[in-house]
């Protein structure tokens, strides 16, 4: 090969190499962002509003000064895939910035509530005419009195049986019941008397009531009352004869 033959190949070789260069270096320009979308790209993420920009000594980062609420913020951007490689606060916010924006947030809250609407005030005659609270009714301090039902089922719990009759006598905290039970058989009675306000069962008197006595219960109710009186003790068994001897003797004495 002759001196000039390898001088062509030489240049050739050289031209080929410098293409190729620009053509790699067009491509990978070509995927690297530009400053205009350095910017986009930080005031979108952190907003404020870009001081300047810079590149890297390498080309492949950009470096972005921005101003906002909480200072001046140094951000490095990568060229390549838009990722943020580092934050640096520069300078924090002055004292002078952070009074500002505390009294214009002062201000409008203010002015809120200056916008709220007050309530109309009323005139003499709305005054007059409007109504007053209703008095609650006091409290009655009167005992709750029994009722009959619950007389009744106090004496049921006292001596069993089924109610044939039921009265009472006094009113208020004075009432006493009378409940008459049969607890055992036909004839066998027991006729209960309780509290009318605490339930609380005073006598019991047993006694014998017969078909006859069912036409006048309120008399023999009175006459067992009456015996159940006389006698001390809680459980009584009453004397139905005690009634028609004390009759005999008053006859007695009449006809001496």
């Amino acid at each position: 090969m002759t001196k000039r033959n390898k001088l062509v190949f030489a240049i050739c070789a050289v031209i080929i190499g410098i293409i190729a260069g620009m053509v790699f270096v067009f491509f990978n320009q070509e995927d690297l962002i530009n400053e205009d979308e350095a910017k986009a790209i930080v005031t979108e993420r952190y907003g404020g509003s870009v001081e300047a920009v810079e590149e890297g000594a390498d080309d492949d980062i950009y470096i972005v000064n921005v101003e906002g609420d909480t200072g001046t913020h140094k951000i490095t951007i990568n060229r390549h895939d838009s990722s943020v490689e580092a934050i640096e606060t520069i300078a924090k916010p002055s004292e002078d910035t952070a009074a500002d924006d505390s009294n214009t947030s002062q201000e409008q809250n203010e002015g809120t509530e200056n916008d709220e609407p007050s309530e109309p005030e009323k005139t003499e005659d709305e005054s007059d005419t409007a109504p007053s609270k209703k008095e609650e009714p006091a409290e009655s301090n009167e005992p709750e009195i029994l009722t009959v039902e619950q007389a009744e089922n106090a004496a049921a719990n006292e001596v069993g049986g089924n109610n044939v009759y039921s009265t009472w006598s006094g009113e208020g905290q004075n009432r006493e019941y009378y409940i008459l039970q049969i607890v055992d058989g036909d004839d066998e009675g027991a006729l209960v008397s309780l509290n009318g306000v605490t339930g609380q069962v005073n006598k019991v008197v047993y006694l014998d009531v017969s078909d006859d006595d069912y036409g006048n219960i309120e008399q023999l109710i009175y006459e067992a009352n009456t015996y159940a009186d006389m006698v001390d003790g809680r459980y009584i068994e009453f004397d139905d004869e005690y009634f028609d001897e004390e009759e005999d003797d008053d006859y007695e004495d009449d006809e001496d």
